[in-house]
C-alpha cells in the first residue's frame, strides 16, 4: 500500500526502495544501501541524486565517505506543495491553451429553400450585436431575389431600420443593386468574381452554393474569419466604386 501511494506521487521503484531502506535503517553508505535494497550500486547513485534533488534525503561526509539519511516524511508534503505552486504559476497559460482548443471550429451545413433565410437571420443577429458591418463577396442581388425575394428584402429592411451596414463586392456586369446607405457596393471584373456568395461577420464565414437544392455552410472559426477579412479588404481596395 505504501509503495503504491509513493509511486502515485511520482517516485520511481528504485527511489521508493532506497527511501524506505533509509527510513528503516538510518544512516547508510551507497554500498550499504545497495546491499540492503538489492539494487546495483550505480542504480543507487542515480536514485540517490534524484532523492537529494527532491529534498527527501540528506547526506554528510565522515572519513571521506558519504552517509545518506532519510529526512522526515513530511518533506514529501513540502515537495508536493512546491510542485503545486509551480503548477499554479503556469495555470493561466494552460487555461489559455484550453480556451483556444474549445473555441476551435464549428461547422453547420444546411440545404433547401430556407438557406438564405437562415443565413441572413444569423448575419443580422450577429452584426446587430457587435455593430460591425457585414463583409460579403460574390454578391449578385438578382440571384438572391430569384431564390428568396421575401427573405432578402426583409433583411435589407431590418438593416435600414437598425442603421446597420454591409460592404458588398459584386461584379461589373451585375444588373440589380439595393439602394440606400445600408449597402455599399464595389465592383470587380467578372473574371475575378466568385459566384458563390461568401459572408464574413463576427467570427463566422457563411457560404451559399447555388443549385437545386441550395446549400449553405456556416463556419465559426476566428483564424479563418481573420484570413477571409484580409482577402476581402485586398479585393475591396482594388475594386471600383459603383456609379
Amino acid at each position: 500500500m505504501i509503495k503504491k501511494i509513493l509511486k502515485n506521487l511520482g517516485m520511481t521503484h528504485n527511489e521508493i526502495e532506497i527511501y524506505l531502506c533509509l527510513l528503516n535503517s538510518g544512516e547508510l553508505t551507497a554500498n550499504e544501501i545497495a546491499t540492503k535494497s538489492g539494487l546495483h550500486r550505480q542504480v543507487c547513485y542515480d536514485a540517490l541524486d534524484r532523492l537529494l534533488e527532491k529534498g527527501f534525503i540528506s547526506f554528510m561526509s565522515k572519513n571521506n565517505k558519504k552517509f545518506f539519511n532519510a529526512l522526515s516524511p513530511e518533506k514529501i508534503i513540502d515537495f508536493l506543495e512546491n510542485r503545486k505552486n509551480e503548477f499554479i504559476s503556469i495555470l493561466p497559460n494552460l487555461n489559455s491553451m484550453y480556451k483556444e482548443k474549445i473555441e476551435s471550429t464549428n461547422v453547420e451545413v444546411i440545404k433547401g429553400k430556407n438557406v438564405i433565410r437562415t443565413i441572413y437571420n444569423d448575419i443580422f443577429k450577429t452584426i446587430e450585436k457587435n455593430k460591425q458591418p457585414l463583409l460579403a463577396m460574390g454578391i449578385e442581388e438578382a440571384k438572391f431575389l430569384k431564390y428568396d425575394e421575401i427573405a432578402i428584402k426583409q433583411y435589407i429592411s431590418k438593416l435600414k431600420k437598425n442603421n446597420l451596414k454591409e460592404k458588398l463586392l459584386s461584379k461589373i456586369s451585375a444588373t440589380y443593386f439595393f439602394e440606400g446607405s445600408q449597402s455599399e457596393y464595389k465592383l470587380i471584373p467578372d473574371y475575378l468574381f466568385n459566384p458563390n456568395p461568401t459572408h464574413i461577420y463576427g467570427n463566422k464565414i457563411a457560404i451559399i452554393i447555388w443549385g437545386n437544392p441550395i446549400y449553405g455552410i456556416i463556419i465559426e472559426n476566428k483564424d479563418l474569419t481573420d484570413g477571409y477579412k484580409k482577402y476581402f479588404n485586398m479585393l475591396w481596395k482594388i475594386a471600383k466604386k459603383r456609379k
